[in-house]
């Protein structure tokens, strides 16, 4: 009689323990409404399509930076989003040869800053605000040189500069000056 007993007991026990996972499975998480959780904490997400391949992926970083990239169908990173280490949060976008073609920052200063780099990495052209608002756009030959420089000074006058391949401005032009220098900076021609 007493190994009958034992036996109800033990299936009692299990059907118990199933009927409690299913109340447990089938009840919404503490706190959330509909199913839905009002907080999720990992240290990393990873959202992958139907065949397992890695498109999107958050996480922190060990600098202690937090960082999310977004895969194309073939495994290749191709923008990025994040915070460098002294907290500049920029976006950088790549070709599918995981060449970086293109970035936007946020300087430390408040500035921000837009590059656009040529199929080798190579900024050719920089487009930014400076401290005082004045819009400045640097384009650069293939050695990444500024060669020209076109601005608005902050009293509104517009500013263009050519650039030697050593970084000498050899031609100054304002909205009514024109200037021209040699490679040591001396004056060549200047009016009015």
């Amino acid at each position: 009689m007493s190994g009958y007993f034992w036996r109800i007991w033990a299936v009692l026990l299990v059907l118990s323990i199933v009927w409690l996972g299913a109340c447990i499975k089938t009840s919404p998480p503490a706190g959330a409404q509909s199913g839905v959780a009002e907080t999720i904490s990992a240290k990393e997400f990873r959202l992958v399509d139907d065949e397992g391949k890695m498109r999107a992926w958050l996480t922190v970083l060990p600098d202690g930076t937090s960082g999310f990239a977004l895969y194309d169908a073939q495994g290749e990173i191709r923008a990025l989003l994040g915070l460098s280490p002294d907290g500049i949060p920029g976006i950088d976008l790549l070709d599918a040869q995981g060449t970086k073609r293109a970035t936007f920052h946020v300087l430390a200063d408040g500035t921000p800053l837009l590059a656009l780099y040529d199929t080798q990495g190579i900024p050719r052209a920089l487009l930014h605000l400076l401290a005082d608002g004045s819009p400045a756009l640097g384009l650069h030959d293939a050695q990444g040189t500024t060669r020209t420089l076109l601005g608005v000074l902050p009293d509104g006058t517009p500013n263009l500069g050519f650039v030697d391949a050593q970084g000498n401005t050899r031609t100054l032009l304002g909205a009514q000056s024109l200037a021209f220098f040699d490679a040591r900076g001396e004056v060549l021609f200047s009016a009015p």
